[in-house]
């Protein structure tokens, strides 16, 4: 109680104290504050947060860290939470790739590492797919795209080689807590469209740069009507926003998806707040939605098919963290069944995991694609990251189920890529340039 204004220091008002009301909290400041070991977490708050995993491949891993860590002398935090994979240089094509896998090779070895992948699949599916990715928990790895573990409701953030050395011994990440972009899409998804054709519709509007140092978190039904693995498409390609991380809410789906990963409970999900604040929204009624292409040489650069003329193409290709798991293979089985592969086009099948490509097979998936001219690859990053075989030399032109399109990305800076979904290359493959999927579908 205070002196009443004007009145004798004997008359006293009374006031009453405002409780301190926490705002909304996203759920990714639902995760961080988990992780720190705090109730809640500000926007822009500092905190030191414990790591559930850490990943580290071969081009971003002991190559680059290796001699820095070794002079530190100090053991890896926990070995059962860390996983390195060979999988960017992985079958080399040159010397120098070698030098790199033997590097990574010799530090599984030196540090009897039980979680050691070589040539077994891409880093983020087998994150996934061996039950190191839990609800509510944070993984770090030296990748743009770990954000692909938000398809599981965890909070996959990116590291350079560097800071990787402090979560190996230490097993904490320092974060500065951010801001959520919420994008929602609703209404029926319609024939021949899936996850790539949601997210690069939100590419589009977000921008390269729109989602820097920021979650997208994405919702809606028709992203939960999505199967967890077209799910991770959408957190996978929240790098091209400059994301900081992604998160989709953990349902039924991602249940059956951790239990036959082998995660059996032991995690927590997390949702945001009814009455957080988001630093932007989008939302979206996908009920007409067109197939969608990323025209060179921007992520963001993206149209629906019926205005894209790419001219002839001479590579179609369907790889990557973000275009070759099982439901894209399935697409592009559905498009190309029956049909060739045009004159002059090389089609690449490089499936995102070995368990990936043996579903494939078992259920009759990938011989419909073979039979029509496509190529099988190893299950590893290849073109989609410049260092595997199909480089595209000048003037060729490529599409692609990968992430990216940038000058220089599968090969010569002279080369053009442009990307939609696996589906959607099937298509281009037998047309010779880009084509529409839904014309093969019924």
């Amino acid at each position: 109680m205070h002196p009443s204004p004007g009145g004798s220091p004997g008359h006293l008002t009374h006031t009453f104290k405002m409780e301190n009301k926490v705002p909304g909290q996203s759920a990714a400041q639902k995760i961080i504050a988990h992780a720190s070991g705090k109730d809640s977490v500000a926007i822009g708050e500092i905190v030191f947060a414990k790591v559930d995993a850490q990943l580290m491949h071969d081009n971003q891993g002991p190559y680059r860290m290796g001699k820095d860590f070794e002079s530190l002398g100090l053991p890896i935090w926990d070995k059962n939470k860390f996983v390195l994979t060979a999988d960017h240089h992985n079958p080399p094509t040159k010397d120098t790739q070698t030098k790199v896998l033997n590097i990574t090779r010799d530090f599984a070895k030196e540090h009897e590492l039980p979680h050691f992948y070589d040539g077994e699949g891409i880093c983020h599916i087998l994150m996934a797919e061996r039950g190191f990715v839990r609800p509510g928990g944070i993984l770090t790895g030296t990748d743009s795209h770990t954000t692909n573990a938000g398809a599981l409701g965890a909070l996959g953030i990116a590291v350079g080689p560097t800071e990787s050395i402090g979560i190996l011994t230490t097993g904490e990440v320092w974060l500065r807590v951010p801001e959520t972009i919420r994008v929602d899409f609703n209404g029926k998804m319609p024939l021949g469209t899936w996850g790539k054709d949601l997210s690069l519709l939100a590419i589009k509007d977000i921008g390269v740069a729109g989602g820097d140092y920021k979650v997208l978190e994405w919702g809606g039904d028709a992203v939960m009507s999505l199967p967890v693995e077209d799910r991770m498409t959408l957190t996978n390609m929240s790098a091209e926003v400059s994301a900081k991380s992604s998160l989709i809410e953990v349902d039924e789906k991602t249940e059956a998806y951790l239990r036959e990963a082998g995660v059996e409970g032991g995690w927590k999900a997390f949702t945001s707040d009814p009455d957080v604040t988001y630093a932007a929204r989008y939302e979206y009624d996908v009920s007409d939605l067109s197939p969608q292409v990323a025209c060179p040489h921007r992520m963001d650069n993206v149209f629906p098919i019926e205005e894209v003329d790419s001219g002839p193409i001479q590579r179609a290709h369907i790889g990557s963290c973000t275009g070759a798991k099982l439901e894209d293979l399935r697409g592009a089985s559905r498009v190309i069944k029956g049909h060739k592969v045009a004159h002059g086009v090389q089609l690449l099948i490089a499936p995102a995991s070995k368990a990936i490509m043996n579903k494939a097979w078992a259920e009759g998936t990938l011989e419909p694609i073979i039979d029509a001219g496509g190529i099988l690859m190893p299950t590893t990053c290849g073109i989609c990251t410049g260092t595997g075989l199909g480089q595209l030399g000048p003037g060729e032109t490529c599409v692609s189920s990968a992430n990216r399109n940038y000058k220089g990305r599968m090969g010569s800076i002279d080369a053009s890529i442009y990307l939609g979904s696996a589906a959607m290359v099937a298509a281009s493959a037998i047309r010779g340039h880009v084509a529409d999927p839904r014309e093969f579908l019924s």
